[in-house]
């Protein structure tokens, strides 16, 4: 009788567990950013109200977006590895570290410019009021300071600072 207990309290407390985890992961999930949303195709055919031919059209630009985007990321990373090792080598080339650094925001402005392009291009396949629902969105995600949170890093690092 001890020993059933026992098993039904186990099996009730691993249950628990797995509950509050499942519900913890679902549930309690952060919001996503404006930014996030606009990334997301599905989101985007919903809150526009894209026609099927619209949402083909939009998936294909974003598998395009991506694809060039996979090749920024790819000479960003490079050119973070290179600067990286540029700064601790002895001796230190200012010239070549700058050079890599120059790289490194070429790169950067690449995937900017091909982002704001993207944005341009999905603007095109809109009508009038999906157009005007989306230049809403964009604006929302841009002018979120959480979407570049730079004057938040700042103003945190020179709290810490001594």
């Amino acid at each position: 009788m001890k020993t059933r207990f026992l098993l039904l309290l186990i099996v009730a407390a691993i249950a628990g567990g797995a509950g509050y985890a499942i519900a913890h992961r679902f549930l309690c999930r952060p919001p996503a950013s404006d930014l996030g949303r606009l990334r997301n195709v599905s989101h985007l055919a919903h809150a526009l109200d894209l026609r099927p031919e619209q949402v083909e059209v939009m998936q294909s630009m974003q598998n395009r977006l991506c694809t060039q985007l996979a090749d920024c990321c790819a000479r960003h990373g490079a050119c973070r590895r290179a600067l990286s090792a540029a700064l601790v080598a002895e001796p230190f080339d200012p010239a070549h570290a700058r050079e890599l650094w120059e790289a490194l925001s070429r790169c950067y402005a690449e995937s900017e410019m091909l982002a704001m392009e993207h944005i341009r291009s999905l603007r095109d396949i809109l009508d009038t009021p999906q157009r005007a629902r989306f230049d809403r969105m964009i604006t929302t995600a841009l002018a979120d300071p959480g979407a570049a949170s730079c004057e938040k890093r700042c103003g945190t690092l020179s709290r810490k600072l001594p």
